[in-house]
Order: structure tokens, then sequence, then C-alpha cells
């Protein structure tokens, strides 16, 4: 043993040996006495203590569904001495309280059944003490809805607000499932047309989104699922130019269109995601001969006369153009006068 440690040692009897060690055992007695003293006193006092017991329903025939469940567990407050409770607590405790739907099944094709607080009292009372009171149960009211196979499947509706931000846009939304079975009294049945989630509000997207949303219910109304698995699909905006040629429609066989410049560069916003289709052939540039003949310019303003549904923000260039309206050489008209 090295100085250092029998030092220790040394300092460690003497303080265990001192007056100021012993008056600590003796603080430490009386206050494990007084203790007992509370606790004894407090155990005869009348106390009252909340227990959380557990809810089944038994006998529900096959066909049918509830569709707004029992809650899993009840609180009761008890209230009789202390050393009673823990008496019964420690050694017996409080089984599950078993509901028997059988009891209440009246045979409709559906229905609502709320159990009364004094029955579940009864059940509760026959498992405690002669002297044990139950003074309350929460929740304090307990209800069920039931149906007999009364369902439909209807389609799943987004409730809310779905919006892109500025250059994008949104290029689709789904949900999986699209539909749900949902099984309710008959008539609340048939005034439904769909369903609809939670409220949403997804404003400003940016990006394509993937979300479990809840569905909305009601009393007495039960799904097949509980959540929907939204997506949003968010693409975004780019800008393109093709060069279109400009074409005359209308023009008798002894007429031609010649403009300068003969083509034009269409540009426009589309979505990221169709930006590489074959756009040059989709756009036409034409101008008819009758707009020719009333034109009053010296240039004619170019316009489209064919635009694809998936662009915006068209604008060509150059905005106008100058033409001709030449006269051509047709042997099949010569033919005809001679």
């Amino acid at each position: 043993m090295g100085k250092e440690s029998r030092k220790y040692w040394k300092q460690t009897r003497v303080f265990l040996g001192g007056v100021r060690f012993r008056n600590i055992l003796v603080f430490l007695f009386f206050l494990v006495v007084s203790a007992s003293f509370w606790l004894m006193q407090t155990l005869n006092e009348s106390l009252r203590v909340d227990v959380d017991v557990p809810l089944q329903l038994r006998n529900v025939p096959a066909a049918v569904v509830i569709t707004t469940e029992l809650p899993s567990e009840i609180t009761v407050s008890l209230r009789d001495r202390g050393t009673s409770l823990v008496r019964f607590l420690r050694h017996k405790g409080l089984s599950p309280v078993v509901l028997d739907f059988a009891k209440y099944d009246r045979g409709a094709e559906s229905g609502h059944v709320q159990f009364q607080q004094a029955e579940i009292v009864r059940l509760l009372q026959l498992q405690l003490e002669s002297t044990t009171r139950v003074e309350g149960i929460a929740p304090d009211t307990l209800e069920l809805y039931y149906t007999r196979n009364k369902s439909r499947r209807l389609p799943v509706e987004v409730n809310g607000k779905i919006a892109a931000a500025p250059q994008n846009y949104l290029l689709g939304q789904s949900c999986q499932p699209d539909s749900v079975e949902v099984f309710a009294p008959s008539q609340v049945l048939d005034t439904m047309q769909c369903v609809y989630t939670e409220k949403l509000d997804l404003s400003h997207l940016t990006e394509t989104v993937h979300q479990n949303v809840r569905l909305q219910g009601q009393k007495g109304m039960k799904f097949d699922t509980t959540q929907v698995a939204l997506t949003v699909v968010v693409d975004y905006y780019i800008e393109r130019s093709v060069e279109v040629p400009i074409i005359g429609l209308n023009f008798p066989p002894d007429r031609q269109l010649r403009v300068f410049p003969s083509r034009a560069t269409i540009t426009f916003r589309v979505g990221a995601v169709k930006s590489n289709r074959d756009w040059e052939n989709s756009f036409v540039l034409a101008a008819t001969y009758e707009e020719l003949l009333s034109n009053e310019d010296a240039r004619y303003k170019l316009h489209l006369k064919s635009v694809p549904e998936d662009v915006s923000n068209v604008r060509i260039y150059p905005p106008d153009v100058d033409y001709l309206i030449e006269q051509v050489y047709n042997p099949d008209a010569a033919v005809g006068k001679e």
C-alpha cells in the first residue's frame, strides 16, 4: 500500500470515528423514523388513486364492423384507506372490464351503443373490496358505432390548397390508393360521393412532394385504411427558341408569297419534362391571302395559326416582315384559257 493510500484510509477512519459522522447517523435515523410515521399516518387516511384499466369488447359477430372503436383502456378513480388500496393493488389489482356486444345488439343494420357509466361501475365494483368506492371514470362517455357489412368504395379527393412556386408548375397529383372502402350506416353512405383527406396547405412548391395524408372521417364511419400516400409532381419552366418558316395559305395557283426574312424565331416557355419534343413542327406561322389583300401597312405583323397547349409566354421575332405577292406562270391555268 502506497503512502497516499495509507493517508486516505487514515483520514477515512478519523472521519468515521468523529462526532460529525455520528451526528449525521443520528439525523438519518430520525429522518427515517419520522418518514415512516408520516407514511403510516397517510396510509391510514382516506386516499384517492387513479388506475388505468383495460377495456375489452367481446362476442362481436363476424358480419358486424365496428366503425367507431371503444378506447383500449379507461382511467378509474378509486377511494379507500391507503392501506387497503396498497394491499389490493399490490396483491390483486383490477382485471380488464369486459363488455358483451351481444347484450346490446338489437339486430339492426347499423347502430349506436352508449354504455352507461353505472354499468361500468357495477362491473368494477365486483372486483373491489367492499370499502373501496369508484369516484369517477374517464372518459365519462363510452360509445361505439357499428354496421353490418354496409360499405361502398369511394374515390379519394384532396382537400386543401396545392400550388407551385413561380417558375414552377404542377405536372400532376395522385393518391395511392385512389379509392377506399367506407363502412357506415346506409343513411350516411347514400349521401357520400367521395372521401376527403385532411386539409392541406402545400403552397409555393418547388419540387415533387411525397406525403402520407390522413383521411377525414366522422363518428360512425370507418375506412379500410386510415391514410393515403399523396404524390404531387412539380416541374420547372425553361425557355426554348425554334426557327419556323413563314408560309402562305389560300393563295391562288398563279400567286405566291415571298417574305423577308423567310423564317422567324419563336421563343416560348415550356416545362422541363417536355422540353425535348420536336417543337419546330408544332408551330404554324402563316399569312393568308385574304389577310394580305386587306393589309394596309407596308409590313405584315406575324401571328401564329397554331400554338401547342403545353407552351406559354410565346414571342415572335421579328414581330413583322416585308412581303411581296408574286405572280407566277401556271401552265394548267394557261391551257385552260386556250
